[in-house]
């Protein structure tokens, strides 16, 4: 059955998407990477009860809300000149423009500490990262996938590495973890923790004390990582 859109609006400044689900029991409240607000319901929750409950956890919300500020923060647009910085697994390297040519020659690598980027290929230089961060990501999160595997007792039915908003990972219906691109700029550290965090919603679909307890059981720091993901994560993205 298709319900209306709903919204609600609380105090002076909260707009929230309500989403309601015969399956789901208890009330929810997400705060997306773009600072957009959802409020999950019970299909039988009067909007009232939704209300009350959203003005109760208003403090939390801004909290999440100025979070997601720093998340955000704005970086430079790259310019791929010489010596110009790229992160990867939160180092950042030097570019190279290097004038070989050939297609024996790939247009970008990192080689020996540096970015080689083909000078001849600098106009396209933001679709070779884009790929390249794909290609490696790809293999590098499955591997860390494969090791939480075990521990969290979880069977993933797939890994994709993809464009995703202003999400690191997300978990799909279906059992597949997605993850963003550019979590692969991030320290290993917080590539484990996005890791992690993804992983536990096949056991926990909603940001409940049973998901973080299963969190926690995983990964003992995960305050810390998760800290330092919401103040240092706009750097890297």
């Amino acid at each position: 059955m298709e319900h209306r859109a709903e919204t609600l609006i609380v105090g002076d400044d909260l707009t929230f998407e309500v989403r309601r689900s015969p399956r789901r029991e208890t009330l929810g409240i997400t705060v997306d990477r773009d600072g957009s607000l959802i409020l999950s319901l019970p299909d039988d929750c009067p909007l009232e009860e939704g209300r009350a409950y959203a003005e109760e956890k208003q403090f939390w919300i801004y909290t999440k809300l100025a979070e997601k500020k720093l998340l955000r923060r704005p970086t430079r647009p790259k310019r791929y000149v010489e010596g110009e910085g790229h992160y990867y697994l939160g180092r950042s390297y030097r570019l190279k423009l290097i004038d070989e040519a050939g297609p024996d020659v790939p247009p970008l690598r990192l080689y020996r500490g540096r970015w080689c980027l083909r000078a001849d290929e600098r106009e396209h230089a933001d679709e070779h990262f884009r790929s390249w961060y794909v290609s490696h990501g790809q293999d590098y999160i499955e591997n860390r996938v494969e090791r939480y595997a075990n521990r969290l007792e979880v069977d993933p039915s797939g890994v994709n590495v993809r464009p995703l908003g202003y999400r690191w990972g997300s978990c799909s219906p279906d059992g597949t973890l997605n993850f963003h691109w550019r979590s692969i700029l991030l320290p290993a550290r917080l590539v484990d923790y996005v890791v992690v965090h993804e992983m536990v919603h096949l056991h926990e679909p909603h940001h409940d004390d049973a998901f973080w307890t299963r969190v926690e059981r995983a990964m003992p720091d995960y305050g810390r990582r998760k800290r330092e993901l919401a103040e240092e994560g706009g750097g890297y993205f």
